[in-house]
């Protein structure tokens, strides 16, 4: 018998491993398997090597790491699962542990430049802001090009992130801290940009702010936005995430807007997952369960209050991809078709496999860049397929995952958010 491995979990959580009947219903869900056919690669695979490893059967070693870490925690094989495994739960508590063990202690990323700026530059805008400042710059001058190229020469993840970077969206001037409701008031809400989205994504910020301005709400902004964790949970830092979340907690919890409002599908569904982060911390438990109560997607949102009926007609033809954290996490599949469907002349064709995950996943296309590539480009070429001039989602981590794979197939193409369409359907420009 192997030597008996330092990976611990409490009973509650040892007792989720019993919930899977080994009936392999997840494995056609599973975007990893789809690609190997690897059951190592599956949540049922997955499943064994935590459970064996947490029974000191199998040591932790730095293959059973690597099957660990390719999985991408879209969490698409919960909903398939009949059984109901909390599957997310058993990564989450086993994998930061086995990395430890194999990379070393405090370490939970292969890749130490990732990790590095995981931990140091990710979630802080201001170091966002001064990382993409070189580009921003080349940019103005014409020689945008030439920095991007030799960007992607770099290691990775450098080169990753240069290549992810899309034209236009690390432009445009800081947002109001706040803007009054039009037409009627209907209640308040702070829209949380994100530690990346803040920085890279302001056109979206600024559509949301309209959008949501627009339907009778007034918007405020944070003078200064902690992180919410989810960079940290990704690079299997559980402690890092539970200190963001504690900030978090700190920076809303008094704060009396009616909602607390995110456009990043991957931020919301850490934030709405609070008060499970901070369960065991002594005086944040009930607070953080009382914020995450007040959270919500933007398109879930605007769908649950009701919009009004978008003026300008937009004669176009798109098609929509689920984000995975939105449609596993959040369980919010209806509403951004239900906003879609809102718009005048607005033309939405399926996409095939619009719930697989297109290979972004948080930090995964930087810290698994083979695998996420392959899935990039299965995403890219199901979208192509539809017809479609412009791909719609929910997600800023899905709208520069797909754009690069579209451009690295070498058919870009536009891809938004449903609220920017929707700011373009309201005359707020395109």
């Amino acid at each position: 018998m192997a030597k008996s491995l330092p990976i611990l979990v409490s009973k509650e959580t040892y007792a989720k491993f019993d919930a899977c009947i080994h009936c392999g219903m997840c494995l056609p869900a599973c975007p990893t398997y789809l690609l190997t056919g690897d059951e190592a690669d599956s949540p049922r695979g997955r499943i064994h090597y935590m459970k064996t490893a947490v029974d000191g059967r199998i040591e932790a070693s730095a293959m059973v790491f690597e099957h660990l870490d390719r999985c991408l925690v879209c969490r698409a094989c919960e909903p398939a699962c009949p059984s109901g495994v909390e599957y997310h739960d058993l990564l989450e508590a086993v994998r930061p542990q086995v990395a430890r063990v194999v990379l070393g202690r405090g370490r939970g990323l292969k890749n130490r430049w990732l990790e590095w700026m995981v931990r140091n530059v990710f979630p802080y805008p201001k170091r966002v802001a001064m990382s993409v400042l070189p580009l921003k710059v080349a940019r103005a001058m014409g020689l945008g090009g030439v920095v991007e190229r030799i960007a992607r020469m770099l290691p990775s993840p450098l080169g990753q992130m240069a290549a992810m970077l899309p034209e236009g969206r690390v432009w445009g001037e800081a947002l109001a801290g706040f803007t009054p409701a039009e037409g009627g008031h209907r209640g308040s809400v702070i829209l949380l940009q994100g530690c990346i989205g803040s920085v890279v994504s302001k056109a979206l910020n600024r559509a949301c702010v309209r959008v949501l301005a627009r339907n009778g709400f007034d918007v405020h902004l944070l003078a200064s936005e902690p992180c919410c964790g989810a960079m940290a949970a990704h690079a299997n830092d559980p402690e890092g995430a539970r200190e963001f979340a504690r900030q978090v907690v700190d920076a809303l919890a008094g704060r009396d807007a009616d909602y607390f409002i995110s456009p990043i599908a991957g931020c919301g569904a850490q934030l709405k997952a609070l008060g499970e982060v901070l369960q065991d911390v002594p005086g944040y438990a009930e607070r953080a369960m009382r914020v995450a109560k007040r959270m919500r997607d933007i398109t879930e949102f605007l769908a649950e209050v009701g919009i009004r009926p978008p003026e300008k007609s937009i004669e176009r033809t798109v098609t929509y991809h689920d984000s995975c954290h939105l449609l596993n996490a959040q369980h919010v599949a209806a509403a951004p078709r239900q906003l879609l469907a809102m718009i005048p002349g607005l033309k939405v064709v399926k996409l095939e496999e619009s719930d697989v995950c297109c290979g972004a996943a948080g930090t995964y296309n930087l810290s698994q860049p083979e695998m996420a590539g392959r899935l990039g480009e299965r995403k890219a070429g199901h979208i192509v397929e539809t017809g479609a001039a412009e791909c719609v989602t929910a997600n800023v981590g899905c709208q520069m995952q797909i754009e690069k794979s579209l451009r690295a197939a070498g058919r870009p193409m536009r891809v938004r958010h449903v609220v920017e369409v929707l700011a373009e359907a309201y005359g707020e420009g395109e």
